[in-house]
C-alpha cells in the first residue's frame, strides 16, 4: 500500500493513497453532513467524496457548515 503526503488545513499529513475523501473526513473526526471540502482550491461536491482518492501534494481545506441567517 502506497502512501501520499497531503495538507489538511495547512497541516502536513501522510495517508494511504487508497483513502478517499469521505474516509479522510471521517478519520479526522468530521461529521460528513456538517462540513464542506475544498481540494486544491476547488469545492468538491459531497457526491464525489467516495470516488475521489487523495493524491500526492493535495491541499485540502475542511470547513464547518453552520446554519443561520
Amino acid at each position: 500500500m502506497e502512501s501520499v503526503n497531503i495538507f489538511i488545513n495547512d497541516e502536513p499529513l501522510t495517508i494511504s493513497s487508497e483513502l478517499n475523501l469521505a474516509a479522510l473526513i471521517d478519520g479526522q473526526g468530521g461529521k460528513l453532513k456538517s462540513v464542506a471540502l475544498v481540494c486544491n482550491s476547488v469545492l468538491v461536491p459531497r457526491t464525489a467524496w467516495q470516488e475521489r482518492c487523495c493524491k500526492e501534494g493535495d491541499k485540502i481545506e475542511i470547513f464547518s457548515v453552520v446554519a443561520g441567517g
